[in-house]
């Protein structure tokens, strides 16, 4: 059965004990036809969100971290939010979040225009058509012991943790959205 994974959580196994994907937390921002797209949301870079802009030749001080959000279009910057603030290129994913990347996205930040919840990310993860199901599902020659794992997404979960506590939670609510569905 085909899955829609947008708007879920994608995890890494715990059989997954190196590389790139090691304990990795994945928010699929868009999961159609055409392939899916997603932010890996806890790989947090040792560069601020203060020292970015400083390196861009601006100077705002915004707090937090830039995420690394994946392997591809790694100088992209793209900020996923909560979904009650919107700028001109504002792609809503569901009633919860939001990406934007618009270009007076950091300024309108530094004004203190900012939504409730967000995250900045350099790069995205990405999936040629069909590619993310079959790897969910195990398909050859992917590893049916170390394909995704997947959870609902909440706002907690999503800004609230980082790095391994935000796999280990997103472990647990994996198991718990499983147990949840047998008796669905």
């Amino acid at each position: 059965m085909l899955m829609n994974f947008t708007g879920k959580l994608l995890i890494a196994p715990p059989k997954v004990k190196q590389g790139f994907w090691y304990k990795s937390v994945i928010f699929i921002t868009e999961d159609h036809i055409n392939g899916s797209m997603g932010l890996l949301l806890n790989k947090r870079s040792s560069v601020s969100v203060a020292e970015f802009t400083e390196q861009i030749g601006e100077r705002m001080n915004i707090p937090g971290y830039i995420y690394v959000g994946g392997p591809v279009n790694i100088k992209a910057l793209t900020m996923l939010h909560s979904s009650e603030w919107s700028c001109t290129n504002t792609m809503n994913i569901n009633q919860t979040f939001s990406i934007s990347s618009s270009d007076d996205l950091l300024p309108r930040l530094s004004e203190g225009d900012a939504p409730k919840h967000f995250r900045l990310f350099l790069g995205l993860c990405g999936w040629a058509p069909a590619q993310l199901q079959e790897e969910y599902e195990g398909a050859p020659p992917r590893d049916k012991n170390s394909s995704w794992l997947i959870a609902n997404s909440n706002l907690d979960l999503v800004f609230h943790h980082d790095l391994k506590d935000q796999w280990l939670q997103s472990l647990e609510k994996s198991s718990n959205d499983f147990v949840q569905s047998i008796f669905d």
